[in-house]
């Protein structure tokens, strides 16, 4: 019987892992065909001429916006990071009357569609003159990775580190620099190093904010870049798919390197 229970679970794996793979697989093949071949009936499962001249073509086209999409997505990164681990451990090592509020504004503010968000916070950052600046856009970018980080750190320097450990390092004369740098920033790192890369995957992803805050073709990102495939007369898939799936390089990097801080990181503190 178990060993039944094992194949049959074996197989729903399979079956689940091809249907999520699939799609990543059509975007890799039809990089390389022309779009005749990416419209042929039945469709290719093999590339009948493997063409590596599409990807070329759409490196050439997208190499500049790669670069943005660095500096946005790191910067974004360390905006984040500075704004939401200090004010993580506030709201979890204070006994503040006012947690409960600000933990509802952080979960409220994940609520807000960023459509919502986008037009007044572009009509402030024009006064302000932020707007079509790197900066700007990744003010616009935080405004919803702050407050998911928030909300993740919060979550385990409250359940994981125990207070005992604060009151002890403050009995011993321990300022609170000195426990945020030397006792939470190390306990805290898996947490950490997860929230950074996924505010870097949802920096790195971002369309709305850069489409909206960005009229500058030298200062979007790829994600605006991709456009530049959709042509008058047609759009060409190939060079989207080309495209895409260089664009999805760095993220899969990214999730391979921190793997495994991501896994320990999202589940520390489920079981209290």
């Amino acid at each position: 019987m178990n060993k039944k229970g094992n194949l049959l679970r074996l197989i729903i794996a399979l079956i689940l892992t091809i249907i999520l793979l699939a799609p990543i697989y059509f975007i890799f093949i039809y990089g390389f065909q022309s779009v005749n071949e990416i419209y042929h009936i039945p469709p290719y499962f093999v590339p009948p001429h493997f063409n590596f001249d599409y990807y070329a073509e759409a490196w050439n086209g997208l190499e500049p916006y790669f670069i943005n999409s660095i500096i946005i997505s790191l910067g974004t990164l360390m905006l984040t990071l500075i704004v939401a681990v200090p004010a993580s451990f506030a709201l979890s090592i204070f006994k503040l009357k006012t947690n409960n509020f600000f933990d509802f504004l952080l979960a409220f503010v994940q609520f807000l569609p960023a459509a919502a968000v986008v037009i007044p916070m572009f009509l402030i950052f024009y006064h302000m003159r932020l707007s079509n600046t790197y900066f700007g856009d990744m003010l616009g970018i935080a405004s919803t990775t702050i407050p998911f980080s928030s909300l993740l750190l919060i979550s385990y320097m409250r359940s994981e580190i125990p207070y005992e450990l604060i009151e002890s390092a403050q009995l011993d004369g321990a300022n609170l620099l000195i426990i945020f740098t030397r006792i939470v920033i190390p306990l805290s790192r898996n947490s950490i190093i997860t929230s950074g890369l996924l505010s870097f995957l949802m920096a790195w992803g971002d369309f709305i904010f850069s489409l909206s805050l960005l009229q500058s073709n030298n200062l979007q990102p790829v994600s605006i870049g991709l456009y530049n495939f959709i042509g008058a007369f047609g759009v060409y898939w190939n060079l989207i798919m080309a495209g895409g799936m260089l664009y999805s390089i760095i993220p899969i990097i990214a999730v391979l390197i921190g793997g495994r801080y991501l896994t320990s990181g999202l589940t520390a503190g489920a079981l209290k």
